[in-house]
């Protein structure tokens, strides 16, 4: 999988789960977790930003950040109920233990590879292979963008993965924009990323758009993405075979 440099990694120095989509993963977690006690992993969990904030309102909860950047992962608060772990998502299979609750927030799209298909796999691989880290009541939390093609549903998503993980455009995609520019980003349609899901072995027990409002989205990436709209899903998962 390619690596974004650390000035890239700098501007995810954030935490984008706020108070409202805070409140989706919330309901969740009280609804399949009552009593408040769960062991979790945050997989590409940056600065431990939703960790803490987790740790915060579940004092019986225990916490993982995994992420390969150790400049983000510096900036974690310690805490004694929270591991760091500094690794690719490739390396899952290095992680100890089991997990009740695992979140994947904005982390998909950025498994890139050196073409589309190759993205496709790195996706499918993550996605599938935490299965095996999940207890027997196990979730995932997944944030993602959907992009919903003009004319075809998943276009943008190519479209945009094809310029941003071109090194030769990346001079003109950093200046259009693209923090990812010359390694690549890879968003999906909701459809897309509910067909992934299915393939993967999971099923939605719970799917929502927290975000009242529409991204405000540049005419010129309308225009050249063939691009309907841009919203953000979260979708809550199962095991399939889970009851």
């Amino acid at each position: 999988m390619r690596q974004l440099s650390d000035s890239q990694l700098a501007s995810f120095d954030t935490e984008y789960v706020d108070a409202d989509r805070w409140q989706m993963v919330k309901r969740n977690i009280d609804r399949d977790f009552p009593d408040g006690k769960f062991r979790f992993l945050d997989l590409g969990g940056g600065t431990g930003r939703f960790a803490d904030l987790l740790l915060a309102n579940y004092p019986l909860a225990e916490s993982c950040v995994f992420d390969n950047s150790e400049l983000l992962l510096a900036k974690n608060k310690p805490d004694p109920r929270k591991q760091l772990i500094c690794d690719s998502a490739e390396h899952l299979g290095k992680i100890d233990g089991r997990f009740d609750l695992v979140s994947v927030h904005w982390l998909l799209h950025h498994l890139v590879g050196d073409s589309y298909a190759q993205t496709t796999i790195n996706q499918r691989a993550v996605l599938g292979g935490l299965a095996g880290l999940l207890a027997s009541r196990g979730r995932i939390s997944v944030f993602e963008n959907n992009y919903q093609g003009l004319l075809l549903d998943a276009l943008p998503g190519w479209l945009i993965y094809e310029a941003t993980s071109m090194r030769s455009l990346a001079a003109l995609t950093r200046r259009l924009g693209a923090n990812t520019a010359g390694v690549g980003v890879c968003f999906r349609s909701e459809q897309q990323w509910r067909a992934m899901i299915a393939a993967t072995g999971y099923k939605i027990v719970d799917y929502d758009e927290p975000d009242q409002w529409i991204w405000p989205l540049r005419w010129y990436w309308r225009v050249f993405l063939f691009l309907r709209r841009v919203r953000v899903g979260h979708y809550w998962l199962s095991p399939a075979r889970s009851h």
